[in-house]
């Protein structure tokens, strides 16, 4: 049933081939869908803005056959510069626990996925809807609450980004992740035991978007408690080096 997901993987964009594909699929989704940025600001129809040239960028890669590659996701991380990070720049925040140089701190931005690849046609900007609750912003009933159907798999796509962006931040040193988002994002997340902390109040940022700070070592402690087979994906092809401190002393297969 799920044998397309095996022809996606899930790099870091390091060719100029690949980044375009990137901020082409940005535009489709940020500018001809969601009309969130104007088309006379993107001449060149690829979405790009200031912070770019200091992000990381992430991508989710669907292998057509044997010559093609479509980008089917992507997402970034905004690594600390003299621009700031959209999220102090937007919103008054308070920060939560001590905070650390800035050189430890990344900012999840431009999530961005596929509408051919959203699971439902009232799937959102994010396409999180099918997995969460009505009360939540999702297409859940209670009724549905029930039916294994409707929680059959995780959000493929989404969850590889993040694991993606997990590793490349384990190596970086990085320790919290800010982001502004929907407050549904916020709740598949929080499904999916990523635990973010609301640091400031709702604000107009590509419509009424929600401040908040992930702590790594807080989120890892809650996944692999919560759920470890689920979890321990995230380890695979991460260096034994950047797992979390009480997972090394265990032995168990990735």
């Amino acid at each position: 049933m799920y044998e397309h997901l095996k022809r996606i993987k899930f790099v870091e964009v390091d060719s100029e081939y690949l980044r375009k594909q990137v901020h082409k699929l940005r535009y489709d989704v940020y500018v001809s869908e969601f009309g969130f940025e104007k088309k006379e600001d993107h001449p060149s129809g690829l979405e790009e803005d200031i912070y770019d040239p200091h992000s990381i960028e992430l991508a989710a890669i669907e292998q057509i056959d044997e010559n093609t590659q479509k980008v089917i996701g992507t997402i970034r991380l905004i690594l600390h510069s003299e621009l700031g990070f959209p999220t102090e720049n937007v919103a008054c925040i308070k920060f939560k626990g001590t905070k650390p140089p800035k050189e430890k701190i990344a900012e999840i931005s431009r999530l961005t996925v596929c509408k051919d690849y959203r699971r439902r046609e009232l799937d959102g900007l994010h396409g999180v809807e099918s997995y969460i609750r009505v009360y939540e912003g999702g297409l859940l009933s209670t009724n549905e609450l029930g039916r294994k159907d409707h929680l059959r798999v995780q959000p493929y796509i989404i969850m590889g980004l993040y694991k993606k962006m997990y590793q490349v931040s384990k190596r970086l040193g990085i320790t919290h992740w800010y982001l502004i988002t929907e407050k549904k994002l916020w709740y598949a997340l929080k499904r999916f035991n990523f635990i973010f902390h609301q640091i400031g109040e709702p604000v107009y940022y590509f419509g009424m978007r929600i401040p908040y700070l992930g702590i790594i070592d807080e989120i890892e402690e809650n996944l692999f408690s919560k759920n470890f087979d689920f979890a321990k994906d995230f380890l695979v092809d991460l260096d034994k080096q950047f797992w979390p401190r009480e997972l090394r002393k265990k032995e168990f297969h990735v």
